[in-house]
C-alpha cells in the first residue's frame, strides 16, 4: 500500500506534493481537535443534574414564599370583611337606637299649634280645634332608618355568603 503512495507521490510536482502535505496536516489537525471542540460546547449530565437541583430548590423556595403570601392576603381579607361586618352590626344597632328614640318621643304639637320652620325662622300658627295635625317627620325617618337597615341586612348577607 505505501509502495503504491509513494509512486504516487512520485508523479506530483514539488508544489503538489508541498500542497497535498498541507492537506494531509490539515485533516489530521481537525480529526484530532474536533473531539475538544465538541466537548468545550457541549455540557456533561454532571453540571446539568446540579443546574436542576439547583432550580428545583430556588423553585421549592419560591412556592413556599407564595403559599405564606397567599395566607396572608387570605387573613388580611377575612380581617378586612369581619371588620366591615362588624361596623355594619354597630351601624344597625345605632338605627335601632334611633328607632326607639324616634318611636318612644312624643311628638309635642298641640291641636290648635302648628310649628313650621319658614327661611330660618319659626312661626306658630293657630288652627281650629277640629283639625288633627299629624307631623310626617318621625313616619319619613322610621322608612328611611328602614330601608338604610334593610340595605345592610342584604349587604352582610351576600358578604357572608348565606
Amino acid at each position: 500500500m505505501f509502495k503504491y503512495i509513494s509512486e504516487i507521490l512520485g508523479k506530483f510536482s514539488m508544489g503538489q506534493r508541498i500542497i497535498a502535505l498541507l492537506l494531509l496536516l490539515l485533516t489530521i489537525t481537525i480529526i484530532s481537535i474536533t473531539p475538544s471542540i465538541l466537548d468545550a460546547f457541549t455540557q456533561d449530565n454532571t453540571e446539568l443534574s446540579e443546574k436542576i437541583e439547583k432550580q428545583s430548590s430556588e423553585i421549592k423556595t419560591l412556592n413556599i414564599e407564595i403559599d405564606t403570601l397567599n395566607s396572608k392576603i387570605i387573613r388580611n381579607a377575612r380581617q378586612c370583611t369581619d371588620d366591615i361586618l362588624e361596623r355594619e352590626q354597630q351601624i344597625m344597632a345605632e338605627i335601632d337606637r334611633l328607632r326607639n328614640q324616634i318611636e318612644n318621643t312624643p311628638v309635642v304639637m298641640s291641636r290648635e299649634m302648628r310649628l313650621y320652620d319658614v327661611n330660618d325662622t319659626i312661626e306658630v300658627t293657630r288652627q281650629p280645634a277640629s283639625v288633627t295635625i299629624e307631623d310626617p317627620r318621625p313616619k319619613l325617618m322610621m322608612d328611611g332608618l328602614k330601608k338604610i337597615k334593610n340595605g345592610i341586612v342584604e349587604d352582610m348577607k351576600n358578604r357572608s355568603g348565606k
